[in-house]
């Protein structure tokens, strides 16, 4: 395995939806910022953010793969808040989005955000992730400690574990950082980041990186993720040795890249 600090890419994903077993929902005030680093992970009820997302999910199709890509704006907005069987205080939020080229939202997914002494964490399609550790310091972390890392996820009609062995790491803890733009040209400057690895390595048959950054009182900014897998049959008949010098974009046989940025 090696790392490496990832490029930008254009790209993709809108993950998954989700549900638990909770109570009814009710009118709380947030809890009080008593850990370093609360301002980084901002929860309220009205709390409205607008992205920019680029995917690309890889297709298998006769012949190849077929590199089906997206633009979307995307909308998260906190709307409510509820107590969960353990009467743990978790505030919800939907998401809408819609393409570049349309004038109507739709509904994507809901999900779930709360903090508790030490972490701050999001749930999706019953997967819990552990985003932050707080206060901030180095070392690593489990971020899928609620669920199996190995558990397969659907992606492009192919069963992909995208979540195997990643720890997860701050890279950068409050300083500046440019980032989105397009095609990794330009970008906003910001002065007051928190950058988190989630994974970034490869081998002869997997890539995984996983990269988001944080801004003090607005929450997430970027994110980017890339997800490739291949067998080496597409691209190399099963030859392994002329499979390892190609780039993902060649070999690749199933995955997905995507890159989302904060625009409001």
């Amino acid at each position: 395995m090696k790392s490496r600090y990832a490029q930008y890419i254009l790209v993709v994903l809108a993950l998954l939806s989700a549900s638990l077993f909770f109570g009814a929902c009710e009118e709380e005030t947030a809890e009080p910022n008593t850990d370093k680093g609360f301002e980084y992970f901002p929860l309220a009820v009205g709390q409205e953010t607008l992205y920019r997302m680029d995917s690309i999910v890889l297709r298998p199709q006769v012949g190849g793969i077929l590199y089906d890509s997206v633009q979307l704006e995307v909308r998260e907005t906190l709307v409510d808040t509820i107590r969960d069987l353990e009467d743990q205080l978790w505030y919800r939020g939907e998401r809408y989005d819609r393409r570049l080229d349309s004038t109507e939202w739709r509904f994507s997914q809901s999900f779930l955000m709360r903090r508790e002494e030490g972490r701050a964490l999001r749930q999706e399609d019953n997967l819990e992730f552990v985003k932050m550790t707080f206060p901030f310091r180095g070392g690593n972390w489990d971020g899928h400690a609620a669920f199996d890392q190995y558990r397969e996820i659907e992606v492009g009609g192919q069963p992909i574990q995208i979540f195997a062995d990643w720890s997860y790491r701050y890279l950068q803890i409050e300083g500046p950082a440019v980032l989105g733009g397009m095609d990794g040209v330009g970008g906003e400057f910001y002065d007051d980041v928190v950058i988190i690895e989630g994974a970034d390595y490869e081998n002869l048959l997997n890539r995984r990186f996983s990269l988001e950054a944080y801004n003090a009182n607005i929450g997430l900014v970027y994110r980017q993720m890339e997800v490739f897998e291949t067998q080496c049959q597409i691209c190399c008949s099963g030859d392994t040795g002329t499979c390892l010098d190609l780039p993902w974009n060649d070999k690749a046989e199933g995955g997905f890249i995507i890159r989302q940025w904060l625009v409001q």
